[in-house]
């Protein structure tokens, strides 16, 4: 939970919303560099802060589903439109829509390259409003 408290005052003070679900019961572990997910996990929130108007709900999740931790970061903003959600994990790759706000293009590549790392999948989910990630782990054994 610690990234969900870090960023909720941040949220709060942009006129956002940042709740953080844990579901019961998922204990398990995922093998990793601790720093590295952290900061996978710091990108996707700062992400949907940054490009989510004031009044936007954000939610990080974290469930199980068989063998395979979940990691879901979901917003009702303005999501991403569909024939662009393949180019977001490129470097340096930036949406028309959000070249007036600041970054630099490489939080979405950086996120993928760690997911990569630990062997886990990524995918964008319209949510219409809004758009998901969902990262999957697989579990330690």
């Amino acid at each position: 939970e610690t990234i969900g408290e870090v960023y909720a005052d941040v949220a709060e003070d942009d006129g956002k919303a940042l709740s953080t679900k844990i579901v019961p019961d998922t204990k398990c572990y995922i093998h990793g560099d601790r720093d590295l997910l952290m900061q996978m996990l710091a990108n996707l929130v700062e992400n949907a802060l940054r490009h989510c108007p004031p009044g936007t709900a954000i939610e990080l999740s974290v469930t199980r589903e068989g063998s395979h931790v979940l990691i879901h970061v979901r917003d009702n903003g303005p999501g991403v439109p569909a024939e662009e959600r393949e180019k977001v994990f490129r470097r340096l790759y930036r949406l028309d829509a959000s070249r007036t706000t600041p970054g630099s293009g490489l939080g979405l590549s950086l996120v993928k390259a760690v997911a990569g790392l630990h062997g886990a999948a990524i995918a964008l989910e319209d949510r219409n409003p809004g758009l998901g990630v969902t990262v999957s782990f697989p579990t330690a054994k």
